[in-house]
């Protein structure tokens, strides 16, 4: 085996999961889809506000509005995760979650990235240069670039 066939097999990885550490998105990736997915699930939110309360099902109660609020957020994640395996933020930026081995995430995984979000600070734990957060260590998933 000469030097070149060598070099060639130490830089095209052959499995999911080096695939998946070369391709992680970059902390600026990462920034933007939190930027977007905020703004999207708040206008979700207000458009679902104004529908039940013009329905008269809803009122400006925290009892209402806490549940409606965390509702709309889980259910954004959740949805658009396990359905097509990005959220708007990933669409515009060109990321989507996997697994740690490239593959897509189960329904499970998804619902604990979600859950992991409403750990105190998690935010601050995709401040590191790999910015794998704790949504993503926790459930064993990341999030890649995919074009």
């Amino acid at each position: 085996m000469d030097t070149n066939q060598v070099l060639d097999q130490e830089l095209t990885p052959r499995d999911g999961a080096a695939q998946v550490k070369i391709n992680l998105a970059s902390a600026g990736q990462r920034f933007g889809n939190y930027i977007i997915d905020t703004i999207a699930y708040y206008i979700l939110m207000i458009v679902l506000g104004f529908i039940l309360g013009f329905m008269g099902i809803i009122d400006d109660s925290p009892l209402i509005l806490y549940p409606l609020a965390f509702g709309t957020i889980f259910g954004y994640y959740i949805i658009m995760e396990a359905a097509f395996g990005k959220t708007l933020g990933k669409f515009v930026t060109g990321t989507k979650v996997v697994t740690e081995n490239g593959d897509k995430p189960t329904t499970g995984a998804i619902v604990g990235r979600t859950l992991c979000r409403l750990i105190p600070f998690e935010a601050f734990s995709l401040l590191g240069s790999k910015a794998v957060g704790w949504h993503d260590s926790i459930p064993g998933t990341r999030v890649i670039r995919d074009r």
